[in-house]
């Protein structure tokens, strides 16, 4: 952590620890008092700047931080979330680079689109498809070139959906990218919440999981892939 910081140094200037008498630790730029140390960036007004020095959620409080990484010789006494490359501290360096909350929202929408991905592999290389129009729009069951099999109609109904989903969906966006949760938590498009226990604990636990599958899905589908433009780069795959 100390080696990536030192090394961004000619981005921002290091954080100065508050004094032992309690005296609050002035703002380069805004003359804005702070009980903790500051972080100047040089980003733009209006692209992050303002967010640098505000209070964040820090990934160790996210669902999915893994601390299991943490167990080997050497490791810190107190476990950390693994981030061995530091990700989540690039907003240190830069008000222009995304906070973890960001970074969270992007694993959580590849995870799910990595999901449906793997299991449409599965479902249209077996064969199975929809009623009506079988001969023309879902003949080809070859996942590769399935795609460009389908009629203009298709194509237009699926992207009007994307369009719809992130056009209605995307409110606070911006805001996670500068670390503030305050509009909208991380993946949360409103949906299936009615499913979610009332226990934090229990409703967590159903986020992890869905997270990790997600995870495992994101491999596989690289796996598969992998397969198609490789033969035989993922042994025993059945879909290539």
């Amino acid at each position: 952590m100390a080696l990536a910081l030192a090394s961004a140094s000619a981005s921002f200037v290091a954080p100065v620890a508050p004094s032992s008498s309690g005296n609050a630790v002035r703002m380069m730029d805004s003359g804005v008092s702070f009980d903790r140390p500051v972080r100047e960036s040089f980003a733009p007004a209006g692209m992050g700047k303002e967010y640098v020095n505000a209070p964040r959620k820090p990934l160790s409080e996210y669902v999915g931080a893994s601390i299991e990484f943490a167990a080997y010789p050497g490791a810190p006494d107190d476990p950390e979330p693994w981030d061995p490359l530091n990700f989540c501290e690039l907003y240190k360096i830069s008000g222009n680079n995304p906070d973890v909350a960001f970074l969270r929202e992007a694993e959580l929408k590849h995870g799910r689109m990595a999901m449906l991905a793997i299991t449409g592999i599965m479902v249209q290389s077996a064969g199975i498809h929809l009623p009506g129009n079988a001969d023309i729009s879902f003949a080809d069951s070859n996942w590769v070139t399935a795609p460009s099999s389908l009629p203009l109609a298709s194509w237009v109904q699926v992207l009007a959906f994307i369009g719809a989903v992130e056009g209605t969906k995307a409110a606070g966006l911006f805001d996670l990218w500068n670390g503030q949760t305050d509009k909208r938590t991380p993946g949360d498009y409103g949906w299936g919440t009615s499913f979610l226990s009332k226990d934090p604990i229990a409703a967590d636990k159903m986020r992890l999981k869905e997270l990790k599958n997600g995870r495992l899905a994101m491999i596989a589908f690289m796996g598969v892939a992998s397969n198609h433009f490789i033969p035989g780069a993922l042994p025993g795959c059945i879909y290539s």
